[in-house]
Order: C-alpha cells, then sequence, then structure tokens
C-alpha cells in the first residue's frame, strides 16, 4: 500500500494497513537532537513528502555574550516576532496593524500568480508527488492571523462588539484567502489546511455566539470552493474547543487536528467517525512527551491505534519533535506509530 493509498483509506474509514503517519519538520527538535534524529526520521518513513537532510541551525549573531538566544524577525505580513528558544514559535514584538485606523490602509501580502515559470514547476512537483503522496498546502487562518497583526485585547473586544473597521478588514483577509485558494487548487492540492487555536485548557477564548455571526460565515465563503472543487479540508484547533465541533462539522471539514487530550479518546473517535471526520492524532507533547516514560507513550499510541482501527481507520498519527523531548521518548514515538 503506497503512502497515499493508505492516507486517503484513512480518510474514508476504509481499512487502512495501519494508521498513516505525518511527519513535521521542526527546527527545534532538530537542532537539539542532530544526527540522531535524522537517522531516526530515515529509518521510519512518513507518509507525507517530506525530506530531511540537514541540520538547522541559529544564526550566531542571534546569542548574548552569556549564550542566550534572541531573535527578531519580521514575518511577510509585517509583524515583528520575537524569539526566545530556537525554533519554537514566538509572540508578536511589533504589531503590523498597531491601530484600528491603520486597517483600513494595510496592504495584504502578495499571492503569486497561477501561470507563469514558478506556478508550472510547483504544479509539476505536486503531480509528480501525487503518485505516491497525498499532498496538503494551506494555512488559512482568520483569528490567529488578526491577533498576530493587530493586539490580541483590541480584537478580542473588536470582534465581540462587531467593530465595523475589523469586520471590513476581515472581509478583505477573505479575498486574500480565496486568491492563494484559487492558486493551490489550480496547483492540485488534495487536503487545504485552516486553523485557528479557538481555546484555552478549559474554555474557549471566544463565545460561540461570536464564532457563529463574525467567523464561521467567512470559513463558509473560503471553504466552499475547496469542497466544490472535491478536495478535503483539515481544520487545526487547539484547546477546549468542543462546543465548536459540530460547527466545524457544518462548514465540512474532513480532518480535525484537535488538541487530543481534551478530548476523551473513545467516545470522541466514536462521534467523529459518526460525522465521517478524520482525526488527526498528535500526541500530547505538555506532558506525555516530555515527561512520560517510553512505556507510557507506546501504551497510549498503541491505545490510540486500536480504538480508529476497530472504527475502519478515520486517524492519522502526527509527529513533531520540539526541544525539551528525551530521545528516548522519541524514539518510543516514531517506532509506536509505524507499528501496525
Amino acid at each position: 500500500m503506497t503512502p497515499r493509498q493508505r492516507m486517503l483509506k484513512a480518510f474514508d474509514f476504509d481499512n487502512p494497513d495501519r494508521l498513516p503517519v505525518f511527519y513535521h519538520a521542526s527546527p527545534a527538535g532538530l537542532y537539539v537532537h542532530g544526527q540522531k534524529l535524522l537517522d531516526l526520521f530515515a529509518a521510519y518513513p512518513s507518509d507525507n513528502p517530506i525530506t530531511f537532510d540537514e541540520i538547522p541551525q541559529p544564526d550566531p549573531s542571534a546569542f548574548d555574550a552569556d549564550g542566550r538566544y534572541h531573535e527578531l524577525k519580521k514575518d511577510p505580513w509585517g509583524t515583528v516576532w520575537e524569539y526566545r528558544v530556537f525554533g519554537i514559535a514566538g509572540h508578536p514584538h511589533e504589531h503590523a496593524i498597531p491601530t484600528r485606523e491603520d486597517m483600513e490602509t494595510y496592504t495584504f501580502p502578495l499571492v503569486l500568480p497561477c501561470e507563469g515559470e514558478a506556478f508550472e514547476r510547483d504544479r509539476e512537483r505536486i503531480t509528480r508527488l501525487k503518485q505516491n503522496y497525498v499532498i496538503f498546502e494551506g494555512g488559512v487562518s482568520l483569528f490567529e492571523r488578526l491577533h498576530g497583526l493587530r493586539p490580541f485585547e483590541d480584537v478580542l473586544v473588536d470582534v465581540t462588539l462587531g467593530e465595523p473597521a475589523t469586520m471590513r478588514f476581515l472581509d478583505r483577509m477573505v479575498e486574500h484567502y480565496h486568491r492563494s485558494l484559487v492558486r493551490s487548487l489550480a496547483l492540485g492540492t488534495d487536503v487545504v489546511s485552516f486553523g485557528d487555536d479557538w481555546g484555552t485548557q478549559d474554555s474557549l477564548l471566544i463565545s460561540p455566539r461570536v464564532f457563529r455571526e463574525v467567523f464561521k460565515p467567512r470559513l463558509a465563503e473560503l471553504i466552499a470552493p475547496v469542497k466544490a472543487a472535491g478536495r478535503r479540508v483539515l481544520y487545526h484547533s487547539c484547546g477546549a474547543v468542543y462546543p465548536l465541533y459540530q460547527d466545524l462539522v457544518d462548514l465540512g471539514i474532513d480532518v480535525l487536528w484537535h488538541q487530543i487530550g481534551l478530548y476523551d479518546p473513545e467516545a470522541f473517535a466514536r462521534e467523529a467517525a459518526g460525522n465521517r471526520t478524520a482525526l488527526f492524532l498528535h500526541m500530547d507533547r505538555q506532558r506525555l512527551i516530555p515527561l512520560g516514560t517510553p512505556r507510557e507513550i507506546r501504551e497510549t499510541v498503541r491505545r490510540y491505534r486500536d480504538i480508529h482501527m476497530n472504527l475502519g481507520g478515520g486517524a492519522i498519527f502526527y509527529v513533531e519533535i520540539e526541544n525539551d523531548a528525551p530521545f528516548e521518548n522519541v524514539e518510543a514515538l516514531v517506532t509506536a506509530v509505524h507499528e501496525g
């Protein structure tokens, strides 16, 4: 069974030979573990097209005289981010849109055209990879992108009150993402990824009312062309976001990447299977992966595998190695997710 066949069978609850494995190239883990992590990944290949051929390194100038890492970097959207741990997500240091008035004149990043040499090269690459792999592209984010551009507290106030300038800006953001989706679909992408973390560890960051009035209609506008093209939608959302799960089902998502430690493994797997929603299984990296034992990790992976294989599939193991996991735990995770 090829990785593509395995992934599609998992999506469709069609009894894959094992649950697929999706790797992410986290620079933090590669930097800490080095060559032995590259060797482990090479020994246990993933079911998504990814190449591990180098160990990322921070710029030497990013360290102070005492060896402490600190970098400021501007992203393509214009926000300057502050990083204190190499390879780990930073925090906004200077927002691209500091005031509400600045939203009106903000210029969105350039979207590459659906023509020309670069487009044809990308399409040929994806066509070639699709012979063996399911292709994931995208990265559509409304809420997180908004509070990356503007101060978080201001965003919460504006979306709660339905502030007109912010609503107009969100509509412009939808137009921007629509242009990027046109290109992604034209390239032949199989799965388009969306994602916003709507929750804390125990509750939502916004009310269900705000989600349904402000964000759900705009997400529906973006998801509709993906579904019309016969492609699939992956939705990522960390936190206690179960109160929005049915809304996401209504929007037509095919795969949910949730924070599994906040959901009952068996009950939610059955509910998701009833909705034909496949699940990305990202093993708990708050406690289990950095602080658990190899035996705990293997037992946890096997529990999730047994639950989902008994349902005919509907799950994909996601592996992202950070900087705080002992290598014996990393090895236990990688080997366990590849068991049949």
